[in-house]
């Protein structure tokens, strides 16, 4: 029989929620152009959210959302990184969305039904969730006067992270963004924000992360054209590749994107070798020339200087204004390969088919990258800064699931990957320029629905990846047992129909 739903206390005595079952989910993303929308498994969501409010009233039942609900960064225009004065109007706007509204209802289903406990947490692209009014708003979305409703919604804000036990096993959920350069929040100054705001003075001018100038001045912009970039993780090494190999100019994009990476460095905290400003007055060139000669923020290795690296010098004279023409004879005179090739072969006129694609093998095509096991700096960067006591650490932000096993001590980090498409490039797509062509003409379409229908050319492989990932953790009796759940759809699959549970378990993710 499962115990009463009550507060339990750890080793030092600190107060945490104590729950049966503790699931975690991340990076939804609502919000967005209607038919660009990279949200589509709201009736699959939904239906997890209603079977976790169905089950055994007598179990405590914890639902975490973990940053990223709510993407404010979307439908950003003019420059706005952060808007206070407009946050409860476009979070209105998605309430009522349809792509949206069914989990919003699933959710306020959940928390009217008894020893339920829904924790929202804020990620780098919904800081407005941290605005009083927009607070106020979503209480009133899901837990209406209910005052018990409204008490079962718990409000994770200030980037301290979720601590809570499951079968007395301790589970930190953390949004991760705090552990990357380009996406610190700034909460102090997000504080300030709502102190003017509740005296009805002027706010400051908010200071956007790397992470945000890039969306906002970059990559808003580009996904117009090509929606495809939204379905890529845009603070990778990928973007300025690809940014060079997209048949449009992509010169001011591409130095926009190189202000973000001046940006970076600013919230670092320090300069490179003096190479690039720590100010806010550098106009993007040292930046871009470090950025596309070794990748967006250089940390280890020194640089080339610009007259050793053919790319590095052709992206300068770019800058500067110097005509295509006059770097023809730089360019027989040394051999360019690499990314120097592909800044040449696109400005004399060379196939862009190929130009992505070779941008794409080079930087898209690692089978790591939906790994369980995989590469992933959050869990580097927690597994040093967690104590070891912390059995269940659970991030988001990657938009990549992960299983690992924690270093320091035993447990394990999971990464709640995302609900969103995401692109999933296989080293056969991008073999040959035959393989490669159909796939290129979804990427080239302004309609997500013919990325959603790629395939490549046997038919074996979808373009789109949906998972619609969930981290679930249940009370044995013993301790806690963890593992990863996946439930949304590609088209032409289906779920386990009720009253099974809406999810299929992934191979491989159990813990322990």
């Amino acid at each position: 029989m499962a115990r009463q739903s009550r507060p339990d206390r750890g080793a030092r005595g600190v107060t945490m929620d104590s729950y049966d079952q503790l699931h975690v989910i991340s990076d939804l993303h609502f919000g967005g152009q209607k038919g660009r929308q990279i949200f589509n498994q709201g009736p699959a969501l939904a239906a997890v959210i209603d079977h976790l409010g169905a089950l055994d009233p007598a179990l405590r039942v914890g639902l975490v959302i973990n940053g990223d609900v709510i993407d404010f960064l979307a439908d950003a225009e003019d420059g706005r990184y952060f808007n206070p004065l407009h946050a409860v109007t476009t979070l209105e706007d998605i309430l009522i969305d349809p792509a949206f509204r069914p989990v919003f209802e699933a959710l306020a289903r959940f928390v009217h039904a008894d020893n339920r406990t829904l924790v929202l947490a804020m990620g780098n692209h919904d800081v407005e969730l941290g605005l009083r009014d927009v607070e106020a708003r979503l209480l009133q979305a899901l837990g209406g006067d209910d005052l018990r409703a409204r008490a079962r919604i718990q409000y994770v804000m200030d980037g301290a992270g979720y601590l809570c036990l499951v079968g007395g096993d301790k589970v930190l959920a953390v949004h991760g963004n705090e552990t990357d350069a380009w996406n610190p929040i700034d909460y102090e100054a997000l504080r300030r924000t709502v102190r003017a705001l509740n005296r009805g003075a002027p706010t400051d001018a908010w200071n956007p992360n790397a992470g945000t100038r890039l969306v906002v001045d970059v990559m808003n912009g580009i996904k117009k054209r090509y929606p495809f970039v939204d379905l890529l993780k845009p603070e990778t090494i990928a973007v300025p590749q690809l940014l060079l190999a997209l048949p449009t100019d992509y010169k001011a994009s591409l130095m926009g994107f190189a202000r973000s990476v001046g940006r970076e460095v600013f919230d670092d905290g320090r300069k490179y070798f003096g190479l690039l400003s720590a100010g806010d007055g550098d106009d993007g060139r040292q930046a871009l020339d470090a950025l596309i000669s070794k990748g967006p923020l250089p940390r280890a290795a020194r640089l080339a200087p610009i007259d050793e690296d053919p790319l590095a010098a052709a992206a300068g004279h770019l800058a500067a204004g110097t005509r295509p023409i006059d770097l023809l004879d730089a360019a027989q005179a040394k051999e360019t390969l690499g990314l120097g090739g592909l800044l040449l072969d696109r400005l004399f006129g060379r196939d862009p088919r190929e130009n992505l694609r070779e941008a794409l093998v080079t930087y898209m095509g690692d089978d790591q990258t939906f790994s369980l096991g995989g590469k992933d700096e959050v869990f580097d960067a927690l597994d040093k800064d967690v104590a070891s006591d912390v059995r269940f650490i659970i991030a988001g932000h990657t938009h990549l699931e992960r299983r690992l096993l924690r270093k320091r001590g035993s447990g394990v980090y999971y990464n709640s990957g995302t609900w969103i498409r995401l692109i999933r490039l296989s080293e056969s797509m991008l073999r040959t320029r035959e393989s490669f062509a159909p796939l290129y003409d979804a990427l080239m379409s302004e309609d997500m629905n013919d990325l959603d229908r790629a395939t490549s050319v046997d038919g074996q492989e979808r373009l789109v990846l949906q998972r619609g990932t969930m981290v679930s953790i249940e009370s044995t009796g013993s301790g806690a047992r963890a593992e990863l759940r996946h439930a949304a759809l590609a088209p032409g699959e289906s779920l386990p129909a009720a009253p099974a549970p809406p999810w299929r378990s992934v191979p491989g993710s159990q813990y322990p």
